[in-house]
């Protein structure tokens, strides 16, 4: 890719190119989104083009259609709550007369739903398995053309922060672009409140990964945050990175200021969606987790050798937790 945008390109060009350039901060991303939004008229905006494994062309899926079916799809995935749901959807574009006019639309039939029509005996099959919820998105495993992806649903896409889609796209684009593939996801595609990455398996490791470069390397080069360890929920056995959400410039006082902004954005969440919306993050592995997590950052700075010692000491409490767990059940 050039150095610069081409005279002609469209607004969402620039942006993808000063993405690629830097590590745009939420604010400034969410503010450029807008802009485009307002001058341009679209409600939707899309960053990167499926590729091949991700289209069924023979089913007349492509990019137009797959983009659309992941809009409806976000929606679906933020609103499911059940851990470890399967669905399996198929879509088919067809060609209907109305009205003598002629016009293109999809289907989408949900596994188990009751469908005459003779339009389904062939059509793209797209698996979709959850596979976790966090503060800002929920996770599901999507199994497209026999390949894994990961597709994260924003669920609260109006929040200008360090997590969500003004801050993860971003993220995304620049390590795609400085090809920080050696213990993270590749990012590969998405709208404005989903995006699509590489499913990283159990097995994966980092030394099988031929190409790129780890983002202990290029956080240290670029003056950004180091990843937490200590949520060993976001990394696989091989300690490859499974969510890189978080990741910005390092400057005095930003602790700081993500705590007053988390306080800001539960008071929010709160205000809105009652009491009870702070039920998941009340769990007992929650609530040790930030414990731990606030030790770490208060008493040791963050330095490796304790935040390995507390990792290793939450490691014990949870492996009582579930002993305790098994005993009672």
């Amino acid at each position: 890719m050039s150095d610069r945008p081409p005279v002609n390109a469209s607004p969402l060009t620039s942006i993808l190119w000063q993405a690629q350039q830097e590590l745009l901060p939420p604010r400034q991303f969410y503010r450029l989104c807008q802009q485009v939004r307002q001058q341009s008229g679209q409600t939707r905006l899309y960053f990167y083009t499926p590729d091949s494994a991700s289209i069924d062309l023979n089913n007349g899926i492509g990019v137009p259609e797959i983009r659309r079916f992941l809009d409806h799809l976000a929606g679906y995935v933020g609103g499911t709550v059940q851990e470890g749901d399967r669905t399996t959807f198929y879509l088919k574009r067809v060609r209907l007369r109305l009205k003598h006019k002629t016009k293109r639309i999809i289907l989408i039939k949900k596994e188990g739903e009751y469908c005459p029509s003779p339009l389904f005996t062939q059509a793209m099959k797209i698996e979709v398995e959850m596979a976790g919820a966090g503060m800002i998105g929920r996770v599901a495993r999507l199994r497209i053309n026999e390949k894994d992806f990961a597709f994260k649903a924003f669920f609260d896409p109006d929040f200008v922060w360090q997590h969500g889609p003004w801050a993860e796209i971003p993220i995304g684009i620049r390590l795609k672009y400085c090809q920080v593939t050696k213990d993270v996801p590749e990012f590969l595609f998405s709208g404005l409140d989903w995006a699509v990455w590489e499913w990283i398996y159990p097995h994966t490791h980092p030394q099988s990964r031929k190409q790129g470069i780890t983002y202990q390397q290029f956080a240290q080069t670029e003056g950004l945050t180091k990843l937490n360890p200590l949520n060993r929920n976001n990394y696989n056995p091989h300690n490859i990175r499974l969510d890189p959400g978080g990741i910005q410039k390092a400057y005095w006082g930003r602790r700081f200021q993500d705590f007053f902004r988390s306080l800001l954005f539960y008071a929010r969440k709160v205000r809105r969606e009652g009491w009870k919306s702070l039920t998941p993050y009340l769990k007992p592995e929650k609530l040790r987790y930030l414990g731990v997590r606030l030790v770490s950052l208060i008493l040791t700075g963050g330095s490796p050798r304790w935040v390995s010692s507390i990792m290793n000491w939450q490691t014990v409490l949870t492996k009582k937790s579930n002993v305790k767990h098994r005993e009672l059940s």
